[in-house]
């Protein structure tokens, strides 16, 4: 009798530890932006010589940085990231758009960015446009781009919501963590 009542004591107080884990509220790995920064639409084009607008992945959530192709370091392991990333997610990765943006305009033709994303998975977008487009897209992302013998250039990832508005950024994140939100942020909408 008393291995019985062990047992049932046992049992209710995993019960109430699994109880209380559930309600704990899920906490994001990047900085989440409360509410999130609502940002402009912008018009560039894509790696197929194709007009680009943000709003085009309206209803999507949308990983987005900015870098170059001759990028030794942060881009490469950054889009590396992502293909681990969209790996990580099956089937529901076409439910997330991954962007690079060109912070070298003059350099990166939409070809270049083509053969580049190719290079990790055919389905990331890359983006350019001209000096004034690009110029005004930075500014809304706080994106800071230094001329040099190599370029310096922000390094974050934005995460961006359905409506197109920054929710989370990242910096020096394990793309594990990063895949976790994404599919907290996906499962939160089926």
């Amino acid at each position: 009798m008393k291995t019985s009542a062990f047992r049932l004591l046992i049992s209710f107080f995993v019960l109430a530890l699994a109880l209380t884990a559930c309600g704990q509220p899920y906490t994001f790995h990047g900085t989440l932006l409360e509410p999130p920064l609502a940002t402009s639409d912008f018009a560039l084009v894509d790696q197929n010589g194709q007009a680009a607008r943000l709003s085009d992945y309206s209803g999507q959530l949308v990983l987005l940085f900015f870098g170059y192709t001759d990028c030794p370091d942060a881009c490469p392991a950054t889009l590396a990231q992502f293909k681990q990333i969209r790996a990580e997610l099956g089937d529901k990765a076409d439910r997330v758009s991954f962007v690079l943006i060109t912070v070298d305009p003059e350099r990166y033709t939409p070809e270049r960015l083509k053969e580049y994303l190719a290079q990790f998975d055919s389905s990331f977008i890359g983006l350019t446009g001209s000096a004034d487009a690009l110029q005004s897209v930075y500014r809304e992302y706080g994106v800071s781009v230094q001329p040099a013998v190599a370029l310096a250039h922000t390094s974050s990832v934005f995460l961006l919501d359905r409506e197109g508005r920054v929710q989370l950024i990242y910096t020096d994140i394990p793309w594990q963590d990063t895949a976790a939100d994404l599919r907290r942020l996906l499962d939160s909408s089926d």
